[in-house]
């Protein structure tokens, strides 16, 4: 191998790479990247995923924090309780049905989300840089194409 030549990655090894083995890839690529960028903060890219969703304020139940974050349940309770603990996010029984225990975000997972803000926001327009925006909305429309072609066969 010549000095000129680039290194192999593991979608170029592949003969012929199938979709899903290419959105795997895509999904390590930036699921990586994401982990570079909040480990600022010493903050698992899961944990991450909970601030993001529960950003807004508006509160979710376990299941829908789960489904939102494409988490399974278990996983996500043992989280949310990890979370809990590091004073990230907060339970309470919601006012409109005191069978349902709702998430909400601290103010110091608020602080977090907004120490990160720039730093992914940089992130999110060097790619936008260099992928153009055009053909970042194609990706974008046909990955949630795909998604819901996968959810409706299930």
């Amino acid at each position: 191998m010549t000095k000129s030549r680039s290194r192999l990655t593991a979608v170029d090894s592949l003969p012929t790479p199938t979709l899903k083995n290419l959105l795997y890839q895509a999904s390590r690529e930036a699921v990586a990247e994401l982990g570079q960028v909040v480990s600022i903060k010493g903050m698992p890219v899961a944990s991450w995923r909970v601030l993001e969703v529960l950003a807004d304020e508006h509160g979710r139940t376990m299941s829908a924090l789960a489904a939102q974050t494409g988490m399974l349940m278990p996983a996500t309770s043992k989280l949310v309780d990890r979370m809990i603990e590091a004073a990230l996010i907060q339970r309470s029984i919601d006012s409109e049905d005191n069978r349902l225990v709702m998430l909400h975000i601290s103010d110091f997972g608020l602080a977090q989300v907004a120490a990160l803000k720039d730093a992914l926001e940089a992130r999110r327009q060097a790619l936008q840089t260099l992928m153009k925006p055009a053909r970042e909305q194609q990706l974008r429309t046909l990955l949630l194409e795909f998604i819901r072609i996968q959810q409706s066969t299930r």
